[in-house]
């Protein structure tokens, strides 16, 4: 098996890359923290952060959430973003995160990462949003 950092890619007739992580996602804990990244966008947007979390295989995208849990501190992520991708380790891996985190996320990722807790969860019932 060849592994290469998905940036080396350039075949254009590929689906966008949000599509391609999310259809490479296969445990629920990966497929909660792959939507939890597409929907906040900003993170994943960044070179550095797709290089640590993503290597292009034979078989298609594998992810390396040790990778990018050692990489955390050298994304150049401020507080928030760090406190979210550290919640976000949670959810995907065998990560150990503090659950005061939450108080370093606005209230953006905060839903972000109770919609994927709760997704997670496998309850139905249940909705994030603002109250009014």
């Amino acid at each position: 098996m060849t592994a290469t950092p998905f940036l080396e890619q350039e075949d254009t007739d590929a689906p966008p890359f949000e599509e391609q992580l999310l259809k490479a996602a296969v445990t629920p804990r990966e497929q909660a923290a792959i939507r939890a990244l597409v929907e906040e966008e900003q993170i994943l947007a960044r070179d550095t952060f797709r290089r640590a979390l993503v290597w292009h295989t034979d078989e298609g995208f594998e992810f390396s959430w040790q990778n990018l849990a050692c990489s955390l501190y050298g994304l150049g992520l401020d507080e928030s973003g760090r406190a979210f991708v550290d919640l976000v380790l949670s959810i995907a891996s065998p990560h150990q995160t503090s659950l005061t985190r939450v108080m370093d996320l606005d209230e953006r990722r905060l839903a972000i990462v109770l919609r994927a807790m709760i997704s997670l969860s496998g309850v139905d019932t249940l909705a994030v949003g603002t109250r009014l």
